[in-house]
């Protein structure tokens, strides 16, 4: 894999997480140029398929008032990324807040521009999953 690649991941990454902070529809937009049509996403223990995850995070931002928080390790090595990272959670019905520290290991695909990398398969794992 050529370095460019590997900046492009980089790239897609620390641009898109910003959209984190705007709510779902951010997220949405964001989500539409990050992962491959046929992209699957695991997470909770589930292969979602991208409408699947999709469908799974709008029920999420109804719930919870989500903001990213720090942003702390990225490794990439050829077509695979490893990230760890905080979100500040608000339960939007109880008030409740916490902290949820998170780790995603991610396969790209590299795509001509404009489209560029995008996520073929990941996987996520949180130290407090949401129910």
């Amino acid at each position: 894999m050529s370095k460019n690649f590997q900046e492009a991941i980089k790239d897609r990454l620390q641009n898109g997480f910003k959209n984190w902070n705007g709510g779902y529809e951010n997220w949405l937009t964001w989500c539409n140029t990050l992962y491959e049509p046929d992209a699957h996403y695991n997470v909770y223990g589930k292969r979602l398929t991208l409408q699947e995850y999709k469908d799974m995070m709008g029920q999420f931002f109804a719930a919870y008032e989500v903001e990213l928080g720090d942003f702390y390790n990225m490794l990439i090595e050829d077509d695979w990324c490893a990230i760890r990272y905080s979100v500040h959670i608000t339960n939007k019905k109880t008030g409740e807040k916490f902290e949820q520290m998170s780790f995603e290991f991610v396969n790209f695909k590299d795509n001509p521009e404009p489209i560029g990398a995008r996520v073929v398969e990941g996987w996520a794992l949180s130290d407090k999953p949401l129910s």
